[in-house]
């Protein structure tokens, strides 16, 4: 959740926005049929990060890109996750900055990188200063030199502010989590409903301070590493392109995203499977509650 609501935020834009979801997206299939601005050919030829390619050819020639609230559908996380799980993972969106097919997709990358970069450590440092400030408060009343320094600082005030943004954060992720689930719920009835009672957000706040912590570091491993281990397939990058892949011995999964989302489906008994397959194709065909 940590990595991927704010993504989300490109749904509430009124279906305007200029980012894509890799591996939810639809395009025109004449565009894609006609190679529409060298697309096809730029993926054929060494391309690695579909989205994020498509995201920048669309804005260099000033295509349109829309997220319709109801392409919106909950994908539970896995229960077996370890940390290695998720570096791998974490690593995966960044090594995705380091592929492009073009200078507006280079330029694009790196100017996600260093915002991201900058943005992510500026979000962790007021917490290490708040720390310290906490610290040097604590051990001033045996120290005269830490007392005389932390009555000349604003330290105390700086961590009420902190704790005050805090929570107003935690205020907005929990509203946010709110309206998500809510939609989650409704385009997707037959799954099991999800709730805000399953979210600890005091581990949240945890996961949010080492997630952008720990992107930066990411971000530069993948620059300097040029590869990626994807579901047990290795790839390896050359001026942003594709120049090798390598299958390793390994079916784990990379991703965070559960492999089982509601269980296997059967057909009712005393029902042959041919009419159970013509019922449930009658049943695609008629209008959902919820189209628009």
């Amino acid at each position: 959740m940590v990595i991927l609501q704010p993504c989300s935020i490109g749904f509430a834009t009124g279906g305007r926005t200029f980012f894509l979801w890799g591996g939810c997206m639809m395009m025109h299939a004449d565009d894609f049929r006609q190679d529409l601005y060298g697309l096809v050919t730029a993926l054929k030829n060494g391309g690695y990060s579909d989205d994020m390619t498509l995201a920048a050819i669309a804005g260099q020639h000033k295509r349109l890109i829309t997220s319709p609230p109801v392409a919106v559908f909950p994908h539970p996380l896995a229960s077996d996750l370890s940390f290695s799980r998720y570096w791998n993972y974490l690593r995966k969106q960044t090594f995705v900055l380091e592929s492009y097919v073009s200078k507006v997709n280079w330029i694009m990358n790196r100017a996600l990188f260093g915002v991201h970069f900058y943005l992510s450590w500026g979000f962790v440092c007021p917490y290490v200063m708040a720390l310290v400030h906490i610290a040097t408060t604590l051990r001033a009343p045996y120290s005269a030199i830490v007392k005389e320094a932390a009555g000349s600082s604003c330290g105390l005030k700086l961590v009420s502010f902190l704790l005050i943004c805090t929570l107003t954060e935690l205020v907005s992720m929990w509203n946010l989590t709110r309206v998500e689930i809510q939609l989650c719920n409704m385009l997707s009835p037959e799954g099991p409903q999800d709730s805000l009672r399953s979210y600890n957000w005091g581990l949240v706040f945890v996961a949010v301070l080492v997630d952008n912590f720990l992107y930066p570091i990411s971000a530069i491993r993948s620059h300097f590493s040029q590869s990626i281990n994807w579901s047990g397939i290795r790839y390896y990058l050359r001026d942003g392109k594709i120049s090798k892949i390598e299958r390793e011995n390994s079916s784990k999964y990379t991703d965070l995203g559960g492999k089982h989302l509601y269980g296997k489906k059967t057909y009712p008994a005393g029902k042959s499977l041919l009419g159970y397959l013509s019922i449930s194709l009658a049943q695609w065909h008629q209008p959902k509650k919820y189209d628009v």
